[in-house]
């Protein structure tokens, strides 16, 4: 008979190797390189241009859809994208548009500060003081519920036709939701800070500075946010009501003379403010605070 060749004893492991394994296909999960700091960039990049391509997408389709329904349908005095185009630089230039403007813009500032200065002043008693907000708090919450455009005729009567039934409403407008945010902010500061201070021993205007305000911050900024929409639009209305020089009467006077391009033109004006307003309170909270940008997200 012929003897069977012994077998061979198994090869001994690689150096580096993980034993009998070690000739087994290696793991994608433990081979495949984590992400670099460039990819990880390039994606972000990525997203953030197709974020803005479908922004534009959905622009462009707004844009024919409009023009479309216009020249096919509607009737031919209304706006279009294309007569809004064309009357945007003479409505832009023109000393009646710049008039206006300022006339607007002057009273919606003087009013923001106003309204948000005494606002956020009584929003800081009402969060602290347990004794105010109970007085106070059924009156906020009604008038801050009730639309301003509901006062502005009464205003006009008490007031006059003049600007300032403007500054007033503005600042009504403007006063509301920054005594509402702020007070909210004021009234939910997390306890571990009021403690820490009653260990630090801080005095009462330490406490203030240091730990009221910064806590209070994102919820000043929230309120200034609603305060600007709410003034823009409560200027605009006494301007409709009251006929006083601004904005609103530009865009009722030349929507009544069927000029609807030029009147449309100072209504993306009057969004373009909207939207420079909100973006510069955002900006603030990213500078002064921004381990409390969530906040507002």
């Amino acid at each position: 008979m012929t003897a069977r060749p012994a077998p061979r004893p198994p090869a001994p492991p690689v150096p580096g190797s993980s034993g009998p394994s070690a000739g087994a296909a290696p793991d994608p999960a433990r081979t495949t390189p984590p992400p670099t700091p460039a990819s990880a960039s390039g994606v972000r990049r990525t997203g953030r241009v197709a974020g803005v391509l479908g922004k534009l997408a959905v622009a462009a389709f707004v844009i024919v859809v409009w023009e479309s329904a216009v020249r096919l349908w509607l009737p031919a005095y209304l706006p279009t994208p294309s007569g809004v185009a064309g009357a945007a630089w003479p409505t832009l230039t023109s000393p009646a548009f710049r008039t206006a403007v300022g006339e607007t813009l002057g009273g919606v500032a003087l009013g923001l500060l106003l309204g948000c200065t005494a606002g956020t002043a009584l929003g800081l008693g009402i969060g602290r003081v347990p004794w105010l907000r109970h007085l106070t708090s059924p009156y906020l919450s009604g008038l801050y519920a009730m639309p301003m455009l509901a006062i502005v005729p009464m205003a006009t009567i008490w007031l006059g036709y003049s600007s300032q039934t403007r500054l007033a409403v503005i600042a009504l407008s403007a006063f509301l939701p920054c005594a509402v945010s702020t007070g909210d902010g004021a009234r939910n500061v997390p306890v571990q800070l009021g403690e820490l201070a009653q260990i630090l021993r801080l005095s009462r205007r330490r406490v203030v500075v240091d730990v009221l305000l910064p806590s209070t911050l994102p919820f000043v900024i929230a309120g200034v946010q609603v305060a600007v929409g709410r003034a823009l639009v409560g200027a605009v209305a006494v301007e409709f009501l009251a006929s006083l020089p601004g904005l609103g009467t530009f865009i009722l006077t030349n929507a009544h003379s069927f000029e609807q391009n030029t009147a449309f033109v100072a209504v993306l004006a009057l969004a373009a403010l909207g939207i420079a307003a909100r973006s510069g309170t955002q900006s603030a909270l990213h500078r002064l605070a921004p381990w409390h940008l969530h906040v507002n997200r």
